[in-house]
């Protein structure tokens, strides 16, 4: 049985990616939501982004696990 070497698309892309987004962009301005819409406004807020950032983390970790990046070009 091989070995499976890194983390895989979970634990190496998905979940750094959804940390990422959800702690530096969404809850850094939690408490301006709340004060400008309210409480009930800002749970839906809340929620609509966490459907956001869950799409977006899936599709990065696709586009990470399934492209095979090329030797040949220039960085």
């Amino acid at each position: 049985m091989a070995k499976q070497n890194g983390f895989g698309t979970f634990g190496g892309v998905f979940t750094p990616c959804t940390l990422t987004i959800l702690g530096l962009i969404m809850f850094l301005r939690f408490g301006q939501v709340v004060g400008h819409s309210g409480v009930l406004f800002a749970l839906i807020i809340v929620l609509s982004s966490k459907a956001i950032t869950t799409l977006t983390s899936l599709s990065l970790s696709a586009i990470a696990t399934n492209t095979r990046v090329k030797g040949s070009a220039t960085y």
